[in-house]
């Protein structure tokens, strides 16, 4: 079996897997999905009429509306079919519509973050190790080893403070700069362009510790792989420091290329504080505001498509380094 098939399946079993758990605890909530969507108004209907709605929406039948939902996922034309979980319970809108008009902002967020995380973590890493390998060239170069201690020192500290206390200090900041503050809404795609101005902060906020993760993980991998033998060696030729940098950074883009996988999930998780705190409507906050109005069916469409985002994201990592494999084979 091709290693492009086996990821597939294994991919649509993570998927299958995901629903099914999603789809049970779903189920297991306290309030029903009649309370829900009719709140007080189920007080006027008898209980026939209660009974009636129970039954168009195979609340009373768990395996037949679990298939009804996961048909309505995969086949947008049979959600109006399908009152329980293909439509939300707000507005009764269908729930591809409710997430796809929020998924703009996130990807914007999400990729602008990942762009910062990478374009500035990695090149902090090869700085990092370029003054690690210089420390031990000239131990008595004693700026150098102030620099490299403060800098990591530096990064450390701001590892440790979680995103949503870094946005709070914003807003706070903001409160002095009223030109730094943003709308009340951002609509990212469409409306006013200057408010990509105000997605740098949150985009900037959400990178920093993914930024920080990788500049710490490309200096491990640089520092161990200037220490192994054929770079001993080069140097003993003469080669310049370059050209044996080139080398290095050839063999270290295997490891890098997983980073992304894992980059990609903690960026999509950070979101949701950020997009709630900086009022972006993006996938993060509509997460937030169904999950405080138990809008069920959009809750469970949300784990479907962050699982989804998920999964992808591990495939791609998966191809891309078995490409970078075949190559240097």
């Amino acid at each position: 079996m091709s290693f492009l098939l086996k990821r597939t399946i294994y991919a649509l079993v993570t998927l299958l897997v995901v629903s099914l758990v999603s789809f049970a605890l779903m189920r297991s909530l306290p309030a029903s999905p009649i309370d829900v969507m009719l709140g007080s108004a189920q007080k006027d209907l008898s209980e026939a009429d209660l009974q009636k709605v129970k039954d168009e929406l195979a609340l009373d039948r768990p395996v037949e509306q679990y298939g009804r939902w996961l048909l309505s996922f995969v086949d947008s034309s049979q959600a109006k079919s399908n009152l329980a979980m293909g439509l939300s319970y707000k507005d009764g809108r269908n729930v591809k519509e409710v997430i796809m008009e929020r998924i703009p902002a996130t990807v914007a967020l999400v990729g602008f973050s990942l762009l910062i995380s990478f374009t500035v973590g990695i090149p902090l890493g090869g700085f990092l190790a370029f003054l690690e390998q210089e420390k031990k060239l000239d131990k008595d170069r004693s700026g150098i080893r102030a620099l490299a201690a403060s800098l990591q020192t530096t990064m450390a500290f701001l590892y440790a403070l979680p995103n949503f206390f870094l946005a709070f200090l914003f807003l706070a900041l903001c409160a002095t700069l009223p030109w730094l503050y943003p709308p009340p809404s951002l609509t990212i795609f469409g409306g006013n362009q200057g408010e990509w101005l105000y997605l740098i902060a949150p985009a900037f906020i959400l990178s920093l510790r993914r930024l920080i993760k990788a500049a710490f993980y490309t200096r491990s991998l640089l520092i161990a792989e200037l220490n192994k033998a054929y770079v001993i060696a080069a140097k003993a030729r003469g080669l310049s420091f370059s050209r044996i940098f080139k080398h290095v950074l050839a063999n270290c883009k295997l490891p890098l290329a997983g980073l992304l996988s894992v980059q990609i999930p903690a960026l999509i998780g950070g979101s949701v504080l950020i997009e709630t705190i900086f009022c972006i409507p993006g996938l993060g906050r509509l997460s937030v505001e169904s999950a405080l109005s138990r809008n069920y069916p959009v809750m469970m469409g949300l784990t479907m498509l962050y699982g989804s985002a998920v999964v992808l994201a591990s495939f791609l990592s998966d191809l891309f380094s078995r490409r970078l494999t075949i190559n240097e084979d």
